[in-house]
Formats: C-alpha cells, structure tokens, sequence
C-alpha cells in the first residue's frame, strides 16, 4: 500500500515538512502527536511521540504492518512490461503472470479489496494452462494443442492461428492437473533449444504419454540466418505457418526411445582438456546472472561455507541470504546483483521453530524464491536411492540459484578427511551441473577455541571443523562469531575468512533482530578483539557504582554516558547492559522514564 492510501484512513491530517502530521488513532490524541513520511524505498513510516507503536496504529486503521510497504514491484525498482491473463473453465481471470524489466516473472491474483485490484500471490487459486477456454475448446474439436515454454511464444503462435498453450512458471513447473486437461488431444511440444528447454519437453511429454491422443516435440529450425530458440524467435527472424505444418507431418509420435542424444546430435563436444592464451583469460567475461552477491562472494556452481559455534545464527544467516535472494536487499552488507531462487535442506529445526523463525517476514514475497524442508525423517540418507532421487526432482522442479545444506555435519559424521570429501561428493551428485549448477552453499560448525586463543581474520578457517576439506573445497568461506561471552548479547561478528575469486571486503557487527540482521552501528572493536586478554563486560558491580546502591534515578542516554565514563567501555555495550530485556533484567526497571536499580 502506498503513503497516499494510508492518508486517506487519517483524520485531520496537515502538511508537516517533507511529511504529514496527523491525531494518532491509537490514543485519546487532542493535539497531533502522529508523524507520517515516506522512506526512500517507498515505506511508509508511522512515528508516534506519545509512544504509540506501529502495531497499534495499524490495528486502529485495520491495517498490519505489511501493508505500511509499497507493491512489490515498487520496492523491487522494476517495470512492468507485460502481463499475461489466466482465465478459468468459464473465461474469468484467476490469476495473472507479470513479466518485469530486468526481466523477471511475478504471479498475482484479483482482489477487490486491494488499492490496485491485485494480491502479489495466487494463494488458494487454481492453477490452469495459459487459453484454458480456447484450449478445452480446440481439444474438443479435434486441433492441434501447440505447447509452448512461455506466454510470450504461445501469444506468437495464436497470432497466427494456432491453439496455443504454456504452463505457468515456465520448465520445470508442469502439474498432473495440465495433462488432465489434455486428455485426448493431439498435442505437439514445442521445445525451447536449450538443455532446460529439451528437458522440460521430455518431461511433459511423458506425463501425456497414453493421456493425451498423440504427443509430437519438435524443435523449431534456424531461419533466415538468423538462430531460433523458440516460437517468437521463430517468427522474428521471419519464419511461416507453413513451415511448422511441414515440421509437424514429418515428426512421428513421441515415445521414450525417440529421446535425441542431446550432447551428441545437437551440441559440440565438450573438449576433455581446454588451453587459453593470456589475452583470452584477461578478456573472459562471466555469463550474465553468474555473480549473485558481493564481489564473487555468492556465484553459481561454486561452494561456500557458512560457519559458527552452535546457537550463533547460521541458520539464520542462510535463511536472510534467502530472503536477500528474494527481494534484492544486501546480505550482510554484500550487495545483491539478481534475484535468485535458494533451497535450503536443513535437519535441525521442526516446524514449529520454523514457523516461530518466519513469522517476523514478509513471507508473500518470498514464496516463489525460497524452499525450505522439514527435518527428513531418516536424515540425510544420501546412500538412498530414493531419497537421492526424491531431492533430485524437487531440485528439477524449483531449479534453485543457490542450495544450502544445514548442517555439514549431518551428512559428514567422522571428523576425517576421507569422510568429508565423500560427503561432499554425495551431495554434489544430486545436483545440476554446467550452466544449471546452482552455489552450495554449507552450513558448518566450528571446533571450540583453545585456552587462549583467538582466532581473527583468516585464521578463522582454522576453527571449521574438518577445516582440511571444509577449507579448502569451497570458493568462500564466512565465519560468525558470538560478540561476548555474554548469553544474552545477540550480537555477531561476521567475517569473510577466504574468497578465491575477489576481495575478502571489512569484518562488521550485526544484531540479530525481527527473524534477520541489522547492522552494529558503534561496536567496540578493541574490546572484541582483547589483544589476547579476557574482554571486560559491565558487571553488576558497575551497576552498583553507577546506581549507587540504588539512590540515583537516571536518564537512560545520561546512564549510559556515564556507565561509558565509568568502565571505559564502547557505548553500545553500556547500551546493551541497560536494556530493561538484557543481562541484568532482573535488576532494571523504568518509571517517568527514569532508570531505576535494584541490587
């Protein structure tokens, strides 16, 4: 929902500066104590100086704080450049597909509650075949059903009179319900010329084999000089009708065995071993869409590792490069370069503390970008034929940018070499490889420090443990580390210990906070890092001193400038020892905001 919309809820709303003030709705507001602006990312901002929270305001306004955002496409910085309507049976749009620039694809569904007649997710709608009306039709009257990979190629075909169809979401996405709606048609595949392409094709045409009449795949030719990968190249580069109805006559039926040799009939063969002179490998650029976050941080086909002492936040730390994945937000202060698609495999964590883990997102957003399991039953069972097979397909199906397994351990349960390694390879066989492999990511625990030391910097990659394998294999290496010995600190320090392919960049704070990270504006570095000393804490005997006893009230900005002055510690650690929440709760309290101590 935009500022505007939300404005509109307002009563006595008046121009203040760049924003608005208005009566806060959520308390008896006899003068406006309510101040409303926009973000520069399109959110709007509520701020109430009489302490009402953005909840309660929103609750009055019968609103939640999701829709305090701008539309997803907003937020994203795309354009909308097409948008494609699914109808039902009976010719009513249940949902829509919108292609952006840079491309991308987003699903939406009619809602008339909503300020612009959409809702970003198709949730409890059922999914069709793009022409459905058109289709039940032409099927019904004996036509060829032309299947096509996209909307945009099965727009091209209709065009030009052909009954045309596709799968929402592309390859990979075929449901039982699709070739339900098949059943008892010609159908002909017209697969796209890439390795996804062909796969899809063999895969939807054996889920119509003995449901559909007769099933054909053809590939449409290079036309005019110019290369052809599907129906709209087809006929760009100039390509006719009749040309596809020769095409069509001449191919037999599909079966099984008609499953052209990819690697062999169409492509060149792969050389065993490849030479480049100097100037080649300096003029190498990488394919579009390679380098997914950071300076080659986050990349396709190559392995990283996510380590830590258990309860640091690892898992966490998966689930925000997810999240980052999906709406193009830094990940740790790496910047996001594409959105991507990541699946995380994980065995630690059941539902219930996945809900409680999801429920601070925004989780419509992430829904077409993020898979994450349920602890398999038999874990890790990568020495199953059936387990293997089963991730396979749900890794065909989502086709994932980025693949974490969390953790390492489960798979690896010897701390030797060999056994490292050999999990590395198991998990390595369940995946794409080429152009389609997706980054590994590994979750991994690290050893417990020995007396006196203290790792920082690269020596970090000592810590991992079965550092040998778990070092070394992957292109890049992080590691958090818990900011104090203190249990009730949820600050990390997040450190890129090893990156092969570009700069390791700064070590930063961050606190965990709303289900993510945000980042430690005034850490104490010095302290953190001890010079080989124990760090100093504010104990409850600073307390004591700065209360004195008990007898002084004070401010919290004044309490801790002086808790600063007393201790010689960082502000954000005297910050943190007088939170109401924090290390001494037990101790604290607040009144006519006054702190107050208790010995």
């Amino acid at each position: 929902m935009n500022t505007t919309s939300i404005l509109s809820r307002l009563q006595g709303v008046t121009r203040n500066g760049d924003g608005w003030k208005a009566p806060c709705p959520a308390h008896n507001d006899q003068t406006p104590s309510l101040s409303i602006t926009e973000g520069a990312d399109g959110r709007t901002l509520l701020k109430c100086f009489a302490g009402c929270t953005a909840e309660a305001i929103c609750a009055k306004l019968n609103l939640t704080l999701a829709d305090l955002f701008p539309p997803k496409e907003r937020r994203s910085g795309k354009r909308i450049v097409a948008s494609y309507d699914y109808h039902d049976a009976s010719g009513n749009v249940a949902f829509q597909v919108v292609r952006f620039e840079p491309k991308d694809f987003r699903q939406r569904k009619p809602d008339a509650t909503a300020p612009d007649g959409w809702t970003w997710n198709t949730k409890g709608v059922e999914k069709v075949l793009f022409h459905l009306p058109e289709i039940l039709r032409d099927v019904q009257g004996g036509k060829f059903i032309f299947l096509c990979e996209g909307e945009k190629d099965a727009l091209a075909m209709a065009q030009r009179g052909f009954s045309s169809t596709c799968n929402p979401g592309g390859a990979g996405k075929w449901l039982d319900s699709y070739t339900a709606t098949l059943r008892g048609a010609d159908v002909v595949i017209v697969a796209d010329k890439d390795k996804t392409g062909r796969d899809h094709a063999q895969l939807v045409a054996g889920k119509l084999r003995g449901i559909a009449k007769t099933v054909r795949v053809v590939e449409l030719p290079d036309t005019n000089g110019k290369p052809v990968k599907d129906a709209f190249d087809f006929f760009a580069a100039g390509g006719d009708t009749g040309q596809i109805g020769v095409l069509v006559d001449m191919t037999p039926e599909w079966t099984p065995a008609s499953v052209p040799d990819v690697d062999t009939e169409t492509k060149p063969a792969k050389p065993m071993i490849e030479f480049f002179t100097p100037s080649q490998l300096s003029a190498f650029t990488p394919p579009e869409g390679f380098n997914l976050a950071g300076n080659y941080h986050i990349q396709k086909a190559a392995p990283f590792v996510i380590g830590g002492a258990p309860g640091v936040g690892k898992s966490r730390a998966a689930v925000a490069l997810a999240v980052a994945g999906a709406t193009g937000k830094d990940w740790f202060g790496f910047k996001v370069h594409r959105p991507f698609k990541t699946m995380i495999v994980q065995a630690e964590n059941g539902r219930v503390r996945l809900k409680n883990e999801f429920a601070d997102l925004e989780c419509a957003t992430l829904d077409e970008f993020v898979r994450v399991c349920s602890p398999p039953p038999f874990g890790f069972a990568f020495d199953k034929l059936a387990f293997c097979d089963q991730l396979r397909r749900e890794i065909e199906n989502f086709q994932p940018d980025v693949f974490i397994l969390d953790p390492f351990n489960r798979l690896a349960r010897d701390d030797k070499a060999r056994d490292y390694a050999e999990a590395f390879e198991d998990l390595l066989s369940v995946l794409p490889t080429g152009d389609d492999a997706p980054a590994l990511g590994i979750v991994a625990h690290t050893r417990k420090p020995r007396a006196d030391e203290r790792a920082s910097g690269r020596a970090l990659l000592n810590l991992l443990a079965g550092s040998y394998v778990i070092g070394s294999v992957p292109r890049t290496v992080f590691v958090m580390q818990s900011a104090s010995d203190d249990t009730t600190d949820s600050r990390i320090v997040w450190t890129c210990c090893k990156n092969n392919d570009g700069e390791l960049g700064q070590r930063s704070a961050w606190e965990r906070r709303s289900g993510l990270f945000v980042p430690v504006q005034d850490f104490d570095w010095k302290t953190f890092d001890g010079d080989g000393e124990k760090r100093r804490t504010v104990s409850l005997d600073d307390l004591d001193a700065l209360f004195e006893g008990g007898k002084r009230q004070l401010a919290r900005n004044t309490a801790v400038e002086q808790l600063k002055e007393q201790t010689g510690l960082a502000k954000t650690a005297c910050y943190q020892a007088l939170k109401l929440d924090g290390k001494f709760a037990q101790n604290l309290s607040e009144q006519n905001g006054l702190l107050n101590f208790k010995p």
